[in-house]
């Protein structure tokens, strides 16, 4: 397994189109527990989870979609030669200045089948601070996409960014991860192209429970989980918000170390040494019954 640094760090925000837009806003900042940090003339805001300048973009749209993914570059990345990269690649790249709050320059990149990705160096943080009393997440941890264009899209992160290929299920999704988290992004290969769901690290397995009732003191409800995930093992709990996006919530996530190419030993893997694998169609290590159509959302 290639162990060369991937050329992305993080994934850095995810930028959604946004129908209910006063709800879903209001969903994220009370419900949730992110801060505005910006609004932008035609109602764009941005959203912290805690340190960054802004986890999460809403802009008011006829429809929901996914707008684009933001990724933080590793620290030293020269614009300008990354762009000349991308076009080598085959693909087309735009450097942008002072095209969004907290990010002075950033490269924008049209993937495979319309994604759209933004790629930047640095992000204006500390930013306002980790909230109580609300969801309150750790970070934003990861994003799953469906493309029925996915072998394309695995190759460009596999290939061109660097990313490490860390499980499968069956024929239908690739986890993929340049960090040590097990998945930083989780690609469905089936005909449609939007987000599948969003997903935030908690503290604790307890916080999950926490999460649970503030969700549905505030109408709510959690639609599947807590249950422990097979691929990367992360205790997982879902629910919409109110654009119908879906939102997990997950800790526990499997430590994958790519040069050992395995993930840290747990007392709950099914097998020593844990290296990708294919797993069966086979969410719930728990064999919970998982009630999404993961080729759906």
């Amino acid at each position: 397994m290639e162990t060369s640094m991937p050329k992305v760090f993080q994934l850095g925000f995810v930028a959604l189109g946004v129908a209910d837009f006063e709800r879903t806003r209001d969903y994220y900042v009370d419900t949730f527990g992110t801060t505005e940090v910006d609004r932008e003339k035609d109602g764009t805001v941005y959203l912290s989870v805690g340190y960054h300048h802004h986890d999460i973009v809403l802009r008011p749209a006829d429809d929901k979609s996914l707008l684009h993914l933001g990724y933080q570059l590793n620290a030293g990345t020269e614009l300008d030669a990354f762009a000349k990269e991308v076009g080598a690649f085959g693909l087309k790249a735009q450097k942008k200045s002072d095209s969004q709050p907290g990010i002075a320059e950033l490269v924008e990149v049209e993937g495979p089948r319309g994604n759209i990705f933004q790629f930047y160096e640095t992000i204006d943080a500390p930013a306002p601070g980790f909230k109580s009393g609300a969801v309150s997440p750790l970070s934003l941890g990861h994003v799953a996409v469906i493309s029925h264009e996915a072998e394309k899209l695995i190759a460009f992160y596999r290939d061109f960014l660097g990313f490490w290929e860390t499980d499968w299920i069956g024929d239908l999704a690739n986890f993929l991860t340049c960090s040590y988290e097990h998945h930083v992004v989780n690609i469905v290969n089936a005909p449609l192209s939007k987000v599948h769901h969003i997903a935030f690290q908690l503290q604790d397995n307890s916080h999950q429970f926490r999460a649970a009732d503030r969700l549905i003191a505030d109408g709510v409800p959690t639609k599947w989980g807590p249950s422990r995930h097979t691929a990367g093992h992360n205790v997982a709990s879902y629910h919409y918000d109110p654009d119908k996006n879906l939102i997990e919530l997950y800790t526990d996530m499997d430590v994958f170390v790519p040069e050992l190419g395995m993930c840290q030993p747990r007392p709950w893997h099914e097998h020593f040494p844990m290296k990708p694998k294919r797993w069966d169609p086979q969410f719930s290590a728990w064999e919970v019954e998982f009630g999404f159509d993961l080729a759906q959302g």
